[in-house]
């Protein structure tokens, strides 16, 4: 005999012919247990089933049915998953014009966040890329910080990979003299003769 705190008055251990232990009231009558002890429940041939349904691809042992991945967890540990592609920004953005527009108007909140969807891109993505971080990105998307310092500015045009001619000359690599190869005010190829 015990005393449950949750029920408040003494149990006894009723023990029935399969040795299953029920908890009665003291003074109770125990109740008959048997019944269809030869056919299993219903939910457990379902679940039975559905356990057997997806093996781990390596081991080949049944899967947790809350493991939503095609690995256990022990195989996850040794199995080496393919790197995936770094992030990269699609050429395409570059020819929206709201993604100039913005660009233009020096508005690099906008520009990171037209970046980052029409490339399909995270934050934390975009983070990698440009070497700001993730926190700042957030915030310079929602219009709480702006980019000012000349050189973010530049970090973070040269990890989208923005084209030249959208930059104008802050990322056009220089030559010795310090001049900015590439097309010059006049129009003719930097390095040529007059």
């Amino acid at each position: 005999m015990s005393n449950d705190a949750g029920h408040r008055f003494p149990l006894a251990l009723a023990v029935d012919e399969d040795t299953r232990r029920i908890p009665i009231r003291a003074g109770a009558t125990a109740v008959e247990t048997r019944g269809r002890e030869s056919s299993p429940s219903p939910s457990s041939a379902t679940d039975t089933a559905e356990r057997h349904a997806r093996l781990c691809r390596w081991c080949r042992r049944p899967l947790s049915r809350y493991n939503n991945e095609p690995y256990c967890s022990a195989c996850s540990r040794h199995v080496s998953a393919t790197p995936s592609p770094p992030p990269q920004v699609v050429p395409e953005v570059w020819k929206q014009v709201d993604v100039r527009e913005a660009l233009w108007a020096r508005d690099f909140g906008r520009v990171c966040h037209l970046v980052r969807i029409g490339s399909s891109l995270r934050q934390s993505d975009m983070a990698e890329l440009t070497g700001l971080s993730q926190a700042f990105l957030s915030m310079l998307e929602s219009g709480v910080r702006r980019l000012t310092n000349i050189d973010k500015i530049v970090e973070l045009l040269a990890g989208l990979n923005t084209p030249a001619e959208l930059t104008g000359p802050m990322l056009q690599p220089s030559t010795a003299e310090g001049r900015p190869c590439g097309p010059s005010l006049t129009g003719k190829k930097a390095g040529w003769p007059a």
